[in-house]
């Protein structure tokens, strides 16, 4: 059953438009359990997946799933707070502001143990093992799934914390466009626009985006060199343009197609003596997913998924007598992707669920700067996973799964999931799952030449991994969900000299464990409170230390008020512990924001919303700068200032 049937349902329950609003916010929480109960009526008959995700993957995992409305009310512009506000026990650190490098941690994890997922497709890429989000307007998504715990059966490589899957704006039954538009004081500004319309039995959404910004100061004026660039602020200009097409060839078969191309100009401000440092980018991301339900009970599906990034980038410095150094001009760095995937969902006459599948993955990168060099490799993998029925245990979902993969090194891993969903009681549920997992070495890892050297010997990490949790909703919606997982193979650097280091598995390995805790509860009913902690411990064994750049504490709280059926006020504080990065402690801070939104005709299609960041313009270390290939003395990186940002939308 698709997402979209699932929210659908539950909008038409909830009719009136403050308790529409509550709705949207305890789905945050109580999502999967509508989902589950849809699938229990749902004996026999599969239906098209029109996210790219198999349904299967919700099933003893805590979902949180943020709507476009979320994401508007949020601000709209930036990724990173949006996660950070919804998603309890995920901490999103944009290093130096929006569209910059990002620290994600998703209960004790490093970042690269989240796969990302654009509508079901891989976005992870192996030259760093990072995502680069701020290729994706937030204003162009419909909704992003963020799903806790183990998934390498389904997915593989990094899914090893949790998989972040951003679906994109689509045709929604009847033809709808939007435009929007937000400016803030750092001076920023974003501009957007969405159609969609039905053509027969074609769907045809087509979308665009604009966003640059002066940006803000990361470092106090007497952190910067004598010589380093008069334009202290680091901005960005980042332009997107992406369709989806979706053609119904067939009562029983569609085919989607979606492509998405984006440049940009990012600013590298660097503290020392540069007075030009900048990344020119362009990317596309493409993929192609064929489906055909060759009978009630039988659903296949034939995916190709595509994403090249090229990047050059640029440093000019200077010196105390005035001389002029090109270290680097138009200096490549990029990656090709290419994925395949087919599979077939199986839903025997008892109602039980097999989906058998396999996948083939080939990648090639380099970077000029790092001076290396990433060769065409490919892996290949088989997964298959049962979801049996049992009707003498109703309340009881159970789903078994395993993996195995063959890396581009011949190096062969098998991985197993264990997931079970119980209905306790009609107002709790009890969701768990049991897995294991596995992050290839990246091509950094494997071919750098500069820095750390890269090392070919190199073989994948693994992990073991128990999430437990409960779910009550009642009166209030709360949501307990402890953790504990462990990796081991760490590729991490090892000491050669005192001046050289090369990348090794270690005999060693990080042990993570923690809770998350989410409660949504109407306190009158026009005001809505939500509170969200988490306690993660990220530990390496060896040294007994947090590992780098994951706070062990951080929160939300938010109150919002409706006024009327037009008016909502709303205000906010976000909490992040401390954390050790290079070396030195970042974090430990609170940031309080305000809102307001105010749909400003009667046919509530004209929104206006004003939005107020650091509200008290609190000066806070947001992380640590180290040039790596110049290895100067850190620096504390200032987050952004006291902001205001004003978006306008009109929907037709």
């Amino acid at each position: 059953m698709s997402l979209n049937i699932c929210l659908s349902l539950y909008g038409h329950i909830k009719m009136h438009h403050k308790l529409k609003l509550i709705a949207l916010a305890l789905s945050v929480t109580s999502f999967t359990s509508f989902a589950d109960e849809i699938e229990k009526i749902t004996v026999h008959g599969l239906q098209h997946y029109e996210d790219g995700t198999y349904t299967n993957v919700y099933l003893g995992s805590d979902v949180t799933v943020i709507s476009n409305e979320m994401i508007h009310a949020a601000g709209g512009v930036d990724i990173n707070k949006i996660l950070s506000q919804f998603v309890p026990g995920l901490f999103a650190n944009g290093r130096a502001g929006r569209h910059t490098d990002t620290d994600y941690s998703l209960q004790g994890s490093r970042p690269q143990d989240i796969l990302w997922l654009l509508d079901g497709n891989r976005l992870n890429n192996r030259l760093y093992g990072s995502t680069y989000t701020d290729s994706i307007n937030p204003m162009l998504i419909e909704r992003i799934e963020v799903i806790k715990g183990p998934q390498s059966v389904l997915f593989g490589s990094e899914a090893i914390a949790g998989v972040i899957n951003i679906i994109t704006k689509s045709y929604q039954g009847s033809d709808a466009g939007e435009l929007s538009f937000a400016a803030d004081t750092l001076p920023s500004y974003d501009l957007s626009g969405f159609v969609s319309t039905e053509v027969d039995s074609v769907q045809l959404s087509l979308a665009a985006s604009s966003s640059q910004s002066e940006g803000y100061a990361l470092w106090p004026d007497e952190e910067y060199s004598p010589t380093a660039v008069l334009d202290k602020e680091r901005g960005y200009q980042m332009n997107n343009l992406n369709a989806k097409l979706r053609w119904s060839l067939s009562d029983a078969q569609q085919l989607t197609v979606f492509a998405q191309y984006s440049d940009g100009l990012l600013e590298r401000p660097l503290a020392y003596d540069a007075i030009l440092s900048e990344n020119e980018r362009k990317q596309t991301i493409a993929y192609a997913d064929w489906q055909l339900e060759v009978s009630e009970q039988l659903l296949l599906q034939a995916k190709v998924n595509y994403q090249h990034w090229d990047s050059q980038y640029s440093e000019i410095t200077l010196d105390e007598k005035g001389n002029a150094t090109v270290t680097y001009w138009q200096k490549y760095w990029g990656f090709k992707d290419l994925g395949a995937t087919v599979s077939a969902n199986y839903q025997t006459q008892a109602g039980s669920q097999w989906v058998f599948g396999g996948q083939y993955e080939e990648y090639e990168g380099a970077d000029e700067v790092m001076l290396f060099t990433a060769e065409k490799d490919h892996s290949y993998s088989l997964f298959s996973q049962y979801q049996p029925k049992f009707e003498a245990l109703p309340d009881t979902q159970l789903s078994i799964g395993a993996r195995v993969n063959r890396l581009a090194n011949e190096e062969t891993i098998w991985v197993a999931n264990l997931a079970l969903t119980q209905e306790l009681t009609p107002r709790l549920q009890l969701k768990g799952s049991l897995g294991n997992g596995y992050r290839q070495p990246t091509a950094s890892e494997l071919h750098s030449q500069v820095g750390t050297l890269g090392n070919a010997e190199l073989v994948a990490e693994t992990s073991q991994s128990i999430n437990l949790g409960l779910h009550y909703q009642g009166d209030v919606s709360l949501t307990v969900d402890g953790f504990w997982r462990s990796i081991d193979n760490l590729i991490e650097p090892r000491a050669m000299t005192e001046v050289e280091f090369i990348y090794d598995n270690l005999d060693a390995r990080v042990e993570s464990y923690g809770i998350d805790l989410h409660l949504v509860s109407e306190l009158t009913p026009q005001l809505l409170m939500e509170l969200s902690g988490s306690y993660a411990s990220a530990a390496r064994q060896d040294t007994g230390e947090q590992i780098e750049r994951v706070p062990e504490y951080t929160g939300f709280a938010k109150l919002n008020y409706d006024v009327n059926d037009d008016i909502s006020v709303w205000m906010s504080g976000q909490y992040v512990g401390e954390f050790v990065d290079y070396g030195l402690i970042a974090g430990d801070y609170l940031l309080t924001n305000i809102g307001i939104q105010a749909w400003i005709t009667a046919e509530q299609e004209q929104q206006l919303s004003l939005t107020v960041d650091n509200l008290f313009d609190s000066e806070v270390i947001q992380s640590i700068f180290k040039h790596g290939h110049k290895a100067q003395y850190p620096i504390a990186s200032l987050g952004a200032p006291r902001t205001l940002q004003l978006q306008y939308r009109y929907l037709f």
